[in-house]
């Protein structure tokens, strides 16, 4: 699962994880996640989390599926654009993006935590 209110962020990162052959399940803001884990609909492994988000911390969302979804692996992540706003404040002419975005990185993450789970 992907809990990223941007689907600018969120899209290409789904549509890249299913050409690797996950199922993908995609939530707007934190409410929607856990919907999509209480509802039973979805068998979710692990859930990339924006660290902020509109409707509370990552943080607190990854401490919620811990406590009550514990067999779920979590991960959380800021989109480009806040750490190019963050930074934007060290360098006088802003910050630049334009570098393509590499998957990879979070692709090899994903195998590692689902390798490391234990099964009910």
């Amino acid at each position: 699962m992907i809990v990223e209110q941007d689907v600018l962020v969120r899209h290409p990162l789904a549509e890249y994880l299913r050409e690797c052959g996950y199922r993908v399940v995609e939530a707007t803001d934190h409410d929607e996640a856990r919907e999509c884990l209480e509802d039973g609909r979805y068998s979710i492994d692990a859930a990339l989390i924006d660290a902020g988000g509109p409707t509370g911390s990552g943080f607190a969302l990854s401490a919620w599926i811990r406590g009550n979804h514990p067999t779920v692996k979590t991960m959380l992540g800021a989109t480009v654009g806040k750490v190019l706003a963050l930074a934007g404040d060290l360098c006088d002419e802003g910050p630049q993006a334009a570098k393509r975005l590499n998957y990879r990185p979070v692709l090899d993450h994903i195998r590692q935590l689902l390798a490391s789970r234990k099964r009910p």
